[in-house]
């Protein structure tokens, strides 16, 4: 089959622009990771007029997917975990052409996993299992329980992607058996709520008691990524300092809901500044941790 989409990618390899080239090859009737095709190609480039795109073709009865993507995309589906499929691409994927030994250095990176880009992840797991969490509390409070098992659901697979990345792993599409493996109580709150026989709001309702007792839990690992970037300095921010802060744009969302957590927590700690404006004073934090 290599012979084959060799005359497909073939021409990319003779691109400069073109750090490497990364062959999928279905693993059974309907794979998910190869969008259903026979061979999906994975084509990296530094070429600055590609993002990602995306060509079919046919080759006898050979289907073939050809994603093109540049190097910077790439990073940020590893980096955020965006695009879980690409971190199995890179790690199974067979390599059919590199310059300079690219993709071995890349695969060589995902097995290490340094250690802020999975700080970072921690935090945006952290963010959005706190904000699916207190979204569901609020729903299933006012009666609304299908809409509130919908963000139960969610807090539970960032909870399980937490525990994961706190094992210093990559989050995978079968992440509930890493979860399973990794962290048997989360994985029995999943089961118990997909499973129990309970009825549907005490489900829920038990759903919610084991978050909340979890979260605590995870309030170091999920708030270490904030606390080291605040600590860099000795003065205090303002929420518009942190909310342009670089580092911190991928949380930016639920920057001000992660603050609000960590400060009634007692890990972040609340000044004020005098304004000009009579009476008005500017609300500042620092970590306390």
């Amino acid at each position: 089959m290599e012979q084959a989409t060799r005359t497909i990618y073939s021409e990319y390899a003779a691109y400069r622009e073109t750090q490497g080239i990364i062959a999928v090859e279905k693993r059974q009737p309907r794979d998910s990771l190869t969008d259903q095709f026979d061979t999906l190609l994975v084509v990296i480039t530094r070429d600055p007029e590609v993002e990602w795109t995306i060509k079919h073709y046919r080759l006898n009865t050979l289907k073939v997917s050809l994603h093109l993507v540049h190097e910077d995309v790439l990073s940020r589906w590893i980096l955020l975990n965006a695009n879980r499929r690409a971190i199995h691409w890179i790690a199974e994927g067979t390599i059919v052409f590199e310059r300079n030994d690219y993709l071995v250095d890349l695969k060589r990176q995902l097995l290490n996993f340094p250690d802020e880009e999975r700080c970072l992840q921690m935090t945006i797991s952290f963010a959005k299992l706190l904000r699916r969490f207190q979204d569901g509390r609020n729903l299933f409070s006012r009666g609304h329980h299908y809409d509130a098992y919908t963000h139960v659901h969610h807090a539970l697979h960032h909870l399980a992607r937490l525990s994961v990345l706190e094992k210093g792993k990559h989050p995978e599409t079968v992440v509930w058996e890493q979860a399973r493996l990794d962290d048997p109580d989360v994985y029995k709150l999943y089961e118990q709520l997909l499973m129990s026989e309970e009825t549907l709001d005490q489900r829920i309702h038990l759903a919610l008691i084991g978050l909340e007792h979890l979260l605590q839990s995870k309030v170091l690992s999920g708030g270490r990524y904030l606390f080291e970037i605040m600590r860099e300095r000795t003065s205090p921010w303002t929420m518009y300092e942190l909310m342009e802060e670089e580092r911190l744009q991928e949380v930016k969302v639920d920057l001000s809901s992660l603050i609000d957590f960590f400060m009634r927590k007692g890990l972040i700690r609340i000044s004020y500044q005098t304004t000009k404006g009579a009476g008005v004073e500017l609300v500042t934090y620092e970590p306390v941790v």
